[in-house]
């Protein structure tokens, strides 16, 4: 019996080509999104899930109280992990990890590089997190002070073939112009789904050596604690409240506790290890409901042209029926039909996604690969395989198993009702128009922020580190740089103006009550800082390099003035770390961070005796015409004053775009899957119209028989299409705009809903709906009137 149900159905397909490759093709296309979906999803929800201590891995977090709101950072005092494990049973271990700020020139003979994948930590790290050690040992990681584990990559990258352990690395700074560290351990790549990168990582041992200074103010190391099973997370918090009455004096520092499966998907901190951080999670929902409305998309296809289709497939039903077929073994016939289309179809979206994913890694910048031993990854992918079979041959399979014998082969079949056709193909649009509307107000928002006036001329800036002896030669390499017609300024930061990496509660100012608290961001600048990037003063002036008091005097913006209640700030005196001074100016606020979050204090101060001259970053701003010649023209003086150092820049734009890659990858994919919407729907769409057309040749005839012309029947059809797109509106604007607006309250700055885009995408949609469906129209339009009736009556 299987046997004579498959060979019908094959002959069925034969017959009827054109409907057997759209319906496959329609399943295909939609089974191969919802599966790059799906690995997209489980990539976000296996970050840090390889480490085998998972569940009872928690991050030490802070909250600072401040009277404009509490300040979220994942950064604690160096002193405090050691002493909370001390003090509580509950923690068995705990480890710190901290990024170094700046890029380091790394080299090993005459391979030289910068890098900015650099860590330190404590040995116990590998305690916590799982990594494999390709040489040395995780229970020793730092036998030495100036121990070093490194990544695959770099010992490839550094030592080729030869063996690194024992051997040495040169990593040139300012603050120690040449450090030496030993390699002690390999380890594999971080793998792509955690949420700490390194590629070296230091022995904490030598931070001091690196300029950091470790107290109990200073909240400069990322704290994780490995706990016991089953610890009760409250009562372990109101310990941890209690210890922190004993370390501080002062109230102004909280600490919890955050599970290390909350870490990369409901971030939502101030400063994160490496900038700010905005939970992911919600993006996860959005895209399991992308991925069903694609799915959606093509199982409408299949029922839509499955139904219009029924009436030529009624005799069969009939004539099974007379011979004793009863209704169940029908849909278990017409069911078996939906699984075979569909196993053709998963096969050819299988291979879809395989050559998709370099594509779509490239787009979202991941590195998902295909396992087909993952459990999760087969049962999710066997679940999307069933849910398209059920979803496209239930409904079919009812309808064709309700036919009456005896009026079918009476003559007197009627086909399936159009209405529910018409609401199927109504929901495939709004979900179109609803895609192509998220997509263009996510563009929009794009471009309103890289747009938004920031109070900071950005643009055409490069920026390179600062190490070693480059610091000796920066008053000379100014000097000659802005001779240069295409320079026009230089200056020096210890941080971009993209992040400001450190902030304090140490700063007092005259007029302080005792119940003031103001957390400040805090930047080390030169005297060219402000005038370089056009920022514009609102009192005072900027620093003066011929003034030497000015060393310990400071600049703050207006956020931080008003937060202070300070309403003549000039001339008044000051301390920030123990720099007595006083307040010269008071620059206009400008966005020094993502535009997610409101504009926050900062305090400007130049170099003084208490530092051992600059670092960070030198930034030079171009004039913006040939720019290539500047920069060579940059890149030979350079190398005449500082010729141990290689000339690698980056452009400033740069770093403010990473503050929205996720916005930009999901700008990306909405617009990739908004296409891909649209496609699907056209596709069913083209297949249904041509049906539509066979059907009314008859009708189509008489109509120019009548005179008719083919502009009147091509009108008469596209009518269809128009009324379903204005209908499709009134569902997909609603939900648009609902979600939108929803999305943009991510945003402290943010643009307006469009109206435009609303009218836009509904245009977009029904122009190519129109002219999908004036194919046929056209086509059947064309054909002699005589031909029509004779073709019919045949």
């Amino acid at each position: 019996m299987i046997r004579n149900y498959l060979i019908s159905f094959l002959r069925f397909l034969r017959r009827h080509k054109a409907y057997s490759i759209n319906n496959i093709l329609g399943l295909s296309i939609g089974m191969a999104a919802a599966i790059l979906i799906f690995l997209w999803i489980l990539d976000e929800l296996s970050f840090d899930r390889f480490h085998e201590n998972y569940d009872n891995i928690y991050r030490i977090v802070t909250t600072m109280d401040n009277p404009e709101g509490d300040i979220h950072i994942t950064s604690t005092a160096a002193p405090l992990a050691p002493a909370l494990e001390e003090s509580l049973p509950e923690i068995l271990e705990t480890a710190r990890f901290v990024p170094y700020f700046s890029e380091l020139l790394v080299a090993h003979g005459e391979k030289e590089f910068y890098e900015n994948d650099i860590a330190f930590a404590d040995k116990e790290f590998f305690k916590l997190f799982s990594h494999t050690f390709l040489q040395g040992s995780a229970r020793d990681p730092f036998p030495e002070m100036n121990s070093a584990v490194i990544s695959r990559e770099y010992a490839e990258k550094y030592f080729g073939d030869e063996n690194p352990i024992g051997k040495s690395l040169n990593l040139v700074t300012l603050m120690n112009n040449e450090t030496v560290i030993t390699i002690s351990g390999v380890i594999e790549d971080v793998p792509a789904n955690s949420h700490l990168h390194f590629s070296i990582l230091i022995n904490n041992e030598m931070m001091a050596e690196f300029g950091y200074d470790l107290h109990w103010e200073l909240l400069s190391n990322n704290a994780y604690a490995l706990l016991k099973e089953d610890v009760d997370l409250a009562a372990l918090k109101t310990k941890i409240d209690t210890l922190t009455t004993e370390f501080y004096s002062h109230d102004a520092y909280a600490f919890s506790l955050q599970a290390l499966s909350e870490v990369h998907l409901h971030s939502s901190f101030d400063s994160d290890v490496y900038g700010h951080s905005e939970p992911t999670y919600q993006y996860i929902r959005i895209f399991i409901l992308i991925a069903v409305f694609i799915l959606l998309i093509s199982v409408i296809n299949y029922i839509n042209l499955a139904t219009a289709r029924s009436t030529t497939r009624a005799r069969e039903v009939s004539v099974r029926k007379v011979f004793g077929a009863s209704r169940r073994q029908l849909i278990v016939q017409y069911m078996g039909e939906s699984l075979v289309l569909c196993l053709f179809s998963y096969l050819l979206a299988m291979m879809l996604v395989e050559a998709a994913l370099p594509a779509f890694n490239a787009f979202t910048g991941k590195e998902i690969r295909i396992d087909y031993s993952n459990t999760h990854f087969t049962l999710g992918t066997i679940s999307i395989l069933i849910v398209a079979t059920i979803g496209s041959g239930a409904y079919p399979a009812l309808l064709l198993s309700s036919y009456i014998p005896a009026r079918t082969l009476s003559g007197e079949v009627k086909a399936e009702s159009g209405s529910f056709r018409r609401v199927l193909v109504i929901l495939q649009f709004s979900i179109s128009i609803l895609l192509i509307i998220c997509t263009g107000m996510v563009y929009r928002q794009l471009s309103y922020i890289q747009n938004h006036n920031l109070g900071i001329q950005s643009d055409h800036t490069i920026y390179l580190p600062v190490v070693g002896e480059i610091g000796d030669e920066i008053p000379s390499l100014k000097e000659e740089l802005l001779r240069h017609p295409g320079v026009i300024g230089m200056t020096i930061s210890e941080n971009l103006p993209t992040y400001a990496g450190s902030g304090t509660y140490g700063f007092s100012w005259e007029g302080k009550e005792a119940e003031d608290r103001l957390f400040l961001n805090i930047n080390k600048v030169d005297p060219d800082y402000i005038p370089t990037f056009g920022i514009q003063l609102a009192e005072g002036r900027n620093f003066d390099p011929d003034r030497p008091s000015d060393s310990v005097n400071f600049i703050l913006n207006e956020t931080a003035i008003r937060r202070m209640h300070l309403e003549d700030p000039i001339g008044k005196q000051s301390i920030l770390w123990g720099m007595q001074g006083e307040i010269i100016g008071v620059m206009k606020d400008y966005n020094f961070g993502s535009l997610h979050k409101e504009i926050e204090p900062i305090i400007l101060f130049i170099t003084n005796p208490d530092f051992d001259g600059y670092y960070g970053n030198i930034l030079i701003k171009l004039e913006g015409s040939n720019i290539h010649e500047t920069l060579d023209e940059i890149e030979h003086l350079w190398n005449e004053l500082c010729p141990a150092f290689p000339f690698e820049y980056k452009f400033l734009d740069e770093a403010y775009a990473r503050l929205y890659v996720t916005e930009s990858r999901m700008r990306s994919l909405f617009a990739l899957f908004a296409l891909l919407s649209v496609f699907l729907s056209c596709l069913g769409l083209y297949g249904l119209s041509s049906f539509m057309a066979e059907k009314r040749t008859k009708e189509i005839g008489i109509r120019k028989a009548m005179g008719a012309t083919s502009r009147q029947i091509i009108t008469l059809f596209s009518w269809d299409a128009i009324r379903w797109v204005l209908i499709a509106n009134l569902t997909a604007w609603p939900l648009a705009w609902l979600y939108i607006n929803h999305w943009l309250k991510d945003f402290t700055y943010r643009t307006n809903v469009s109206l435009w885009i609303f009218i836009l995408s509904a245009l977009l949609v029904l122009l190519i709906s129109l002219i999908t469906l004036s194919f046929h129209a056209r086509k059947a339009a064309l054909i002699n009137p005589a031909t029509s009736l004779k073709l019919e009556s045949s």
